[in-house]
């Protein structure tokens, strides 16, 4: 945008003067041109263009336009430690610099006053630095060394049984396998291929409290995945069976020692049924949390007023799923879908575990349980689907752990959603922001406890039963989040997570700046014509009115 570098002042006198001689000029140009009669008409418009320009000119000179542009005069590239040299010449190439510095000379000689714009190359960065670059305009390009973690997220707290998952991204070296692990024990492995990818780990998180596990490239240890795992609440369960079996007895007698009440109705004869109770059972004015049934029974009352009211649905024992799945629909409004995968009776799932030989057709709305022929359907309540055979021969044989490892996966994917759930996507640094998610069935708290400190919680505007959270976290560690939870925040100078933690941080560092720098901050000067230019222009006007009348 063009301003003007001139103020008219009227109690000056030379003001008043200029304003009346280029007010004068053109009109004495234009008489003399009038009583010029010798002048052919194509002359005549040449001379009075370029008695016009001259005229323009005087004016531009006195008014002394000027425009604003952004400064980059001054640029700076920066390069961590982790960039090899190679690497760094040729982003210097690129931009086209003289010189490039280390962090450490930048802080040290307090350059950051010379540049107008920064560029970051890499991630190995002091927090001094940071502090330096003041108003200058920042740039950053990434750089990752080979078999370095790029990125990885987790679920800061899960309930027991519940997946968690570890994705990211990261450049491999070589064809390997990258795995995580527990007291030596592989939970999920995948094989990366040769360059940068993405990956994804999934198991169910097995212990109750502080868990620590590790992630491995081959035999390298990357990270340590942090999380907090919270118990299983205690819920009430009823079956609900057409016929008494083996299967369903050895489920509900598990439970019950899990301190669960359990009722158990089985339908002895036409019109009898037979109830037995485990920890005194479910209230007789009480609905279940969880429904354990089989597809007979789908259009059972119960089952429907359960589901109604936001309980959880879990029908087993399925023996002919393409004709149970489509009444079991039309009952309770789900659309699971199945296709057969083999013509024998079971497939095999693992060591004494066996399943119905179909697969779950995908949708949206499903969920499948990773590792088991479980499936989901989320509705005012839960409607899960098993197509497991028989669990049973897994405690008879002694193997209690992997009993007890499907049912508590299972029953975290049925359960019904109960009380507030507070859950963070880690990893969780040390003076950079996190975001902490609150979900209610209820009202949401009117403040949460983070640490010492007490945070009030504020409903997003388009859920009132939702809320996110941003919190700085000021100490490293194990952080209370309420009575009950914990979230793990790395320290800011990890060794565990160093490519990660800086990412992070630039990343934020990055945004801020870029949003300052966008509003008001960005380098700029004002730029107008230098003396010399305007020498050279009335020259050049000037000498073409002198040669004019000559040619």
């Amino acid at each position: 945008m063009i301003s003007f570098d001139y103020t008219f002042q009227s109690t000056d006198p030379v003001h008043w003067l200029i304003l009346v001689a280029l007010g004068a000029i053109p009109l004495i140009m234009a008489w003399l041109l009038w009583k010029n009669t010798t002048l052919a008409p194509d002359r005549l418009w040449l001379r009075a263009g370029l008695n016009l320009l001259l005229w323009l000119l005087l004016v531009a000179y006195c008014l002394q336009p000027v425009w604003k542009t952004t400064s980059d005069r001054a640029q700076a590239l920066l390069v961590g430690h982790e960039v090899p040299t190679a690497e760094a010449r040729r982003v210097q190439d690129s931009l086209g610099l003289p010189e490039r510095f280390s962090p450490e000379e930048f802080v040290q000689k307090k350059l950051a006053t010379h540049f107008d714009s920064i560029t970051l190359l890499g991630q190995d960065f002091p927090t001094e630095l940071m502090a330096q670059i003041g108003s200058a305009s920042m740039n950053w390009v990434p750089f990752y060394d080979p078999d370095r973690l790029q990125a990885v997220h987790w679920r800061s707290v899960v309930r027991r049984g519940e997946i968690q998952q570890i994705t990211g991204q990261i450049n491999s070296s070589q064809k390997q396998w990258l795995k995580v692990s527990f007291a030596g024990q592989t939970l999920d492995s995948t094989l990366l291929d040769t360059g940068t990818q993405s990956f994804s780990l999934r198991f169910p998180a097995f212990a109750e409290g502080r868990t620590s596990t590790e992630l491995y490239l081959a035999d390298q240890l990357l990270d340590s995945v942090r999380y907090f795992t919270r118990p299983v609440p205690r819920l009430s369960y009823q079956f609900i069976l057409s016929n008494p079996d083996f299967e369903s007895r050895t489920l509900a007698e598990w439970l019950g020692q899990k301190g669960s009440p359990v009722s158990v109705v089985t339908t002895v004869s036409k019109g009898v049924q037979s109830t037995t109770t485990i920890n005194g059972g479910v209230p007789a004015n009480a609905l279940p949390d969880l429904v354990i049934t089989d597809p007979s029974n789908a259009a059972n009352g119960l089952v429907k007023k359960a589901l109604n009211a936001g309980k959880s649905i879990l029908f087993i024992n399925l023996t002919q799923p393409e004709v149970e799945l489509p009444s079991l629909n039309r009952s309770l409004g789900t659309a699971f879908s199945a296709r057969r995968t083999s013509t024998e009776s079971t497939i095999p799932i693992s060591t004494l575990l066996t399943a119905l030989p179909y697969t779950f057709s995908e949708s949206l709305p499903q969920i499948v349980t990773p590792g088991y022929p479980v499936a989901v359907w989320n509705k005012a309540g839960r409607v899960g689907v098993s197509l497991l055979s028989e669990t049973f021969p897994l405690k008879l044989s002694g193997d209690s752990t992997s009993y007890e490892k499907l049912w508590n996966t299972v029953f975290a994917q049925t359960q019904p959603a109960t009380g507030a759930t507070l859950t963070a996507t880690a990893p969780l640094f040390k003076g950079i922001p996190g975001v902490l998610s609150l979900n209610s069935v209820s009202q949401l708290p009117a403040s949460i406890t983070i640490g010492t400190d007490s945070l009030p919680v504020l409903p997003s505007p388009l859920n009132d039963q939702t809320a996110d959270i941003e919190y700085l976290f000021g100490k490293a560690g194990w952080v209370p989040l309420g009575d009950s939870i914990e979230v793990f925040v790395e320290d800011s100078t990890s060794a565990l997570l160093p490519t990660v933690r800086t990412t992070h941080y630039l990343r934020a560092f990055h945004a801020s700046r870029y949003t300052r720098a966008s509003q008001s901050n960005k380098p700029s000067r004002e730029a107008k014509l230098p003396d010399w230019a305007w020498q050279v222009l009335f020259i050049l006007v000037a000498t073409a009115l002198w040669v004019e009348p000559k040619l």
